[in-house]
């Protein structure tokens, strides 16, 4: 009888140590997803200066109609293209391109959907760089006023959109 409680003890363990490998292996992948679009987002930034901001019409033509041309032309990086003509985040979000300020400025809005959690999203806010602004559930970050994981987490929600002004 003791061997049997033993055997049960044994495995009733070896499940709660596959369980925390398990907990700890989904955790991991959620911090991968956030900084993937952290520096998914930021080489897009960084193309769409060189490619747009350069130029006389600026950020003009830095929208979503445009996709297709941003594409081909490099500016947005492959692993964020799907069917090739669409555009998306980490999370399967459609990301949209818009000009702003007669041209000066480029707009670009992902997450939201429900499809990324509050912690990736206060990651993704806080891991963002060299923007004009930054706008999350009605909370607008600048340089001047930049987020840190606190003040994300506050503004962030499983919902939630992001918003980011590039110039």
């Amino acid at each position: 009888m003791d061997a049997i409680l033993a055997r049960l003890a044994y495995i009733a363990l070896g499940l709660l140590a596959l369980a925390g490998v398990g907990v700890a292996s989904v955790s991991a992948f959620s911090a991968n997803k956030a900084s993937q679009m952290v520096t998914d987002i930021s080489h897009l930034i960084t193309n769409a200066r060189s490619g747009f901001a350069q130029n006389g019409n600026g950020y003009t033509n830095f929208t979503t109609a445009n996709v297709p041309d941003m594409i081909d032309s490099r500016i947005v990086p492959s692993n964020m293209v799907r069917n090739g003509a669409t555009v998306v985040d980490v999370w399967g979000n459609s990301i949209t391109f818009a000009s702003a300020n007669n041209g000066a400025q480029g707009l670009l809005t992902f997450g939201g959907g429900g499809s990324e959690t509050k912690d990736q999203c206060a990651a993704v806010v806080a891991g963002m760089k060299d923007y004009v602004s930054l706008a999350v559930a009605g909370t607008t970050f600048t340089p001047a006023n930049p987020p840190d994981k606190v003040t994300a987490s506050k503004a962030c929600t499983d919902s939630a959109a992001i918003v980011i002004t590039i110039q």
